[in-house]
């Protein structure tokens, strides 16, 4: 009776679809809605601007200035016979002034430009990790979802099978046929099942709600694993060579690479304040003034050029100063370089543990389930010949579900620990989830809100 049902319930949840969401689908649907990816993505619009503002320190600047002035003249005393007291005019003076300002040598505008370059390098880098990062956060919010639906699932059957049992072994106690107090035993471990059914639905509620928060979208349908999967080992099979491809490849060393030769650069920036500089300035003028009490109307034509040398002899310590600034925040980058590998070296080496473990893992609960299965029908085959009781069967009931529960989610940690490892050497790209996406054949998963809700209100009412 229990074997049936367990299989008829479990099954019946799972109705099959060919156009249940995957994981490429939330992928792309969070490439556009993500506001940490988009957020990432204009922070780094903004920051590359660094190098064109550094450029631009190097390149010509070109300033044209027009002016009009409107001035009135009156003449209080003069030793002119020819001019009187009364005369007094109104005329106007228009100005055309064209500069022109080229920097020939500044040592601190070429060494700003090299770290601007460094910048631009390391914010390239910084948004490949926010793009890698975005991958495992969609596969851990999507795998998430598929795990305590699992278990919902499972929790759901589990308290189907114990509400048989509960009405088999209530009548069975009315007969005679059995005791009391597996009556009572069987109307126990229903009602905690149905405790933790409400706890796994808000858990799955919640998973949805994360997915959610990264796409702005929760599917419908979603697609599961099939029920077969492919364990693969990391190709090599040796950690160090994952440690090597992550000291290249991994986006937040390069980043923090960048930010070491940057803090280099902004040293010999600072230090240029000692140095001279020389510019070259070319002017261009014409005033136009159309007469004064003392002159006619004229216009005057202006071309000079100037070469133009700064030397710096003291400015109040402010260039030192920076330049102690600027070497101590190298020192701080260098350390940041430090952790952030040392780090990256945990992350690849508990990754690559990960992967392998959760092969081993899968394989074990695999032949778990397969045992307890046998288990449920020897137990249930005994219980109804009169050799076991109802708590035994109960018991192999629970341990079954738990069993199948751990099988589900150790399939899924093995996908994500794969992703994990990627991530952490650097070299998670779209390819990966499509691979993944590959053994997503399964049933789909309906996650209708309103239909969870409205299954655990019933459970809520059964316990009172």
């Amino acid at each position: 009776m229990i074997r049936k049902l367990l299989s008829v319930v479990t099954l019946g949840a799972l109705a099959s679809s060919v156009s249940a969401e995957n994981l490429l689908d939330m992928y792309q649907q969070a490439l556009e809605h993500d506001p940490i990816y988009r957020a990432g993505i204009a922070q780094h619009d903004a920051d590359k601007e660094v190098y064109d503002q550094a450029l631009a320190f190097l390149l010509p600047t070109l300033d044209l200035e027009l002016s009009h002035t409107q001035t009135y003249q009156k003449i209080i005393s003069t030793d002119n016979p020819i001019q009187s007291l009364r005369d007094s005019t109104d005329y106007p003076t228009n100005e055309l002034n064209l500069s022109l300002t080229q920097s020939i040598f500044s040592y601190s505008n070429w060494a700003a430009f090299s770290q601007a370059k460094q910048d631009v390098k390391g914010v390239a880098a910084e948004l490949e990790g926010v793009r890698q990062e975005l991958m495992l956060r969609v596969a851990t919010a999507y795998f998430s979802v598929l795990k305590r639906r699992d278990t919902y699932l499972g929790i759901n059957a589990e308290v189907k099978s114990l509400e048989q049992v509960n009405e088999f072994v209530k009548t069975q106690a009315a007969n005679g046929l059995a005791r009391k107090t597996d009556a009572l035993d069987a109307e126990a471990r229903l009602l905690q099942a149905q405790a933790r059914k409400i706890e796994v639905g808000n858990s799955l509620r919640d998973s949805l709600q994360g997915l959610y928060e990264i796409t702005g979208y929760i599917p419908p349908d979603m697609a599961t694993l099939g029920e077969e999967l492919i364990l693969v080992k990391p190709d090599p099979f040796q950690v160090e060579s994952w440690l090597a491809s992550a000291q290249k490849n991994n986006p937040s060393i390069i980043a923090k690479q960048s930010a070491l030769e940057s803090a280099r650069e902004d040293i010999r920036s600072q230090k240029g304040g000692h140095y001279p500089e020389l510019d070259l300035v070319a002017n261009y003028n014409i005033t136009e003034v159309n007469g004064t009490l003392f002159d006619g109307k004229s216009e005057i034509e202006t071309a000079d050029v100037m070469l133009r040398l700064k030397i710096p002899i003291y400015a109040g310590g402010s260039v030192s100063s920076r330049v102690r600034e600027t070497e101590s925040l190298y020192h701080k980058s260098r350390n940041e370089l430090e952790q952030t590998w040392r780090q990256t070296s945990r992350e690849t080496h508990d990754a690559f543990t990960g992967v392998t473990s959760s092969i081993s893992k899968v394989e074990a609960l695999k032949k778990s389930v397969e045992a307890y299965e046998s288990a449920v029908d020897f137990k249930e085959q005994s219980f109804e010949s009169g050799v076991a009781t109802s708590i035994t069967v109960l018991d192999a009931v629970r341990d079954l579900f738990i069993a199948r529960t751990e099988y589900s989610a150790a399939r899924y940690d093995y996908l994500y620990n794969h992703l994990r490892l990627k991530r952490a050497v650097g070299t998670l790209t779209e390819f990966d989830l499509q691979q993944i996406n590959n053994t997503l054949q399964g049933k789909e998963v309906p996650t209708d809100l309103s239909v969870l809700d409205e299954d655990l209100e019933i459970s809520r009412l059964m316990l009172y």
